[in-house]
């Protein structure tokens, strides 16, 4: 079993997150733990650097997220942590993207209220994913 966790640090998604864990380590299962970092479309114009600072700022706090998971997860060799670049507007295309690319048995919002994704887009990523949503 292989399971695709969409984290952002809060206390619940780290009980999830450890519960998740623990269960794979029981059953022989994998678990791949990635944080979203939305990024706006580079601008054409010569000296506009904002977009090109704004992703780097997302992706630096994404990779703030997973060393919090890893450090909630311990040692484990089964659990890979990584930063999911998602273009703005497409979160859930480029979730369930992943989830089929690394074929993941299903995905889990570690804290579904904290997880980055709008109400509107955990409904869609329920009703459009062809990986289980949990």
């Amino acid at each position: 079993m292989h399971t695709l966790v969409v984290y952002r640090p809060s206390a619940r998604a780290d009980a999830t997150l450890r519960t998740l864990c623990q269960a794979a380590r029981e059953h022989g299962g994998r678990v791949t733990v990635v944080a979203l970092a939305t990024e706006e479309p580079h601008s054409n114009g010569c000296c506009d650097t904002r977009s090109v600072l704004w992703n780097r700022v997302c992706r630096d706090f994404a990779r703030d997220h997973l060393a919090r998971a890893a450090r909630v997860v311990g040692p484990h060799p089964d659990v890979d942590f990584r930063v999911l670049p998602a273009p703005l507007g497409r979160a859930v295309d480029t979730l369930t993207g992943e989830a089929s690319e690394r074929a993941a048995d299903g995905i889990v919002l570690a804290d579904p209220r904290a997880c980055g994704l709008t109400r509107l887009e955990r409904r869609r990523l329920g009703r459009s994913s062809p990986v289980p949503y949990v």
